[in-house]
């Protein structure tokens, strides 16, 4: 009375097979894009990188020029840090940064602490930077 009826359903592989590779080129590409960090957010940008630079060549420079008592103040400017060849980056060197403006300053703080204070300013950025130098 009742009759089976077997349906076969053929697969069209070529159809499965170019949506199964779109498929993985479009999580491929969006790895892509979510491992590379978008400028600025996490990877260290230029200006950033040249505050620690000059962050550091102040802590050179102030070794052999620290004050004497607590309180005492002692500024360098980027020029001079420039001059003294303790800078050898080249954008700091260059006219886009402020020679004049641009400046450190380290404060003793105790006998055996002393405060340094950068002060960065290249084209439209300006930032500055705090540290403590022990002895």
């Amino acid at each position: 009375m009742y009759e089976e009826i077997q349906v076969r359903k053929k697969i069209n592989w070529k159809s499965a097979f170019t949506k199964l590779g779109a498929l993985a080129l479009f999580i491929i590409i969006l790895a892509i894009i979510i491992a590379i960090p978008a400028k600025g957010s996490y990877a260290e940008t230029e200006f950033e990188y040249n505050l620690r630079t000059f962050m550091s060549a102040s802590k050179k420079y102030f070794n052999n020029n620290l004050p004497s008592e607590v309180g005492n103040a002692s500024t360098v400017k980027l020029e001079t840090l420039i001059e003294d060849k303790l800078l050898k980056h080249v954008d700091l060197e260059s006219d886009n940064c402020n020679k004049e403006q641009s400046y450190a300053k380290v404060t003793k703080l105790s006998i055996k602490e002393y405060s340094v204070y950068v002060y960065l300013e290249c084209d439209s950025n300006k930032a500055s930077s705090v540290d403590t130098i022990k002895k």
